[in-house]
């Protein structure tokens, strides 16, 4: 009884529209099943909860669809040949709320740009998993409490600046050398 009705499932999702989308778990944009990864599918999870913990008043983050299968066809991501997430880059989109610890899930990343935003909260520990890290760009945001000591753990980290005034003392917004613990 039950592969009739997965025949069933099968063909009607093959002749849906080309928009059609049922979950992150095997169709895919074109409407086409899809064979998903689990690396993809922790990507997806890692960036809806970067989403759900944002407020986005322009709408720069509703191509994020958890039913996606591909956030490499997302706004503001770039990724590697091989579809692993590199790059989140939007600055001055205007998001406020705070920075979900499921960024350090991103494994692959090696920017971070989020720059220019009203961004609060603490800076997540988690960010100090991820040991690809080259450039990460928090300034001009409203974050507060110490630079997580799991930063200094970056061993490719070559760009880092925070400047916020509710983490920096003084001239926050120069860059200085920062002396990392390896």
């Amino acid at each position: 009884m039950e592969a009739p009705f997965f025949f069933f499932l099968l063909l009607l999702v093959s002749s849906s529209p080309s928009t059609a989308r049922l979950s992150a778990y095997g169709v895919n944009t074109e409407g086409q099943l899809a064979i998903v990864s689990a690396p993809i599918l922790a990507f997806v999870r890692a960036l809806i909860e970067i989403k759900n913990l944002l407020e986005d008043p322009h709408g720069v983050l509703k191509s994020w669809d958890q039913n996606s299968v591909d956030p490499c066809s997302w706004a503001l991501i770039t990724c590697s040949p091989d579809s692993l997430v590199t790059t989140l880059e939007a600055p001055g989109q205007h998001l406020s709320g705070l920075l979900a610890p499921s960024i350090g899930d991103l494994t692959n990343l090696e920017t971070i740009l989020l720059q220019n935003n009203n961004i609060s909260g603490p800076i997540p520990a988690e960010i100090g998993k991820l040991a690809n890290l080259k450039r990460l760009d928090l300034s001009s945001n409203q974050f507060h409490g110490e630079i997580p000591c799991s930063v200094g753990h970056l061993k490719s980290l070559q760009y880092f600046v925070v400047g916020n005034p509710l983490i920096c003392e003084q001239d926050c917004y120069r860059m200085a050398p920062m002396a990392m613990f390896h």
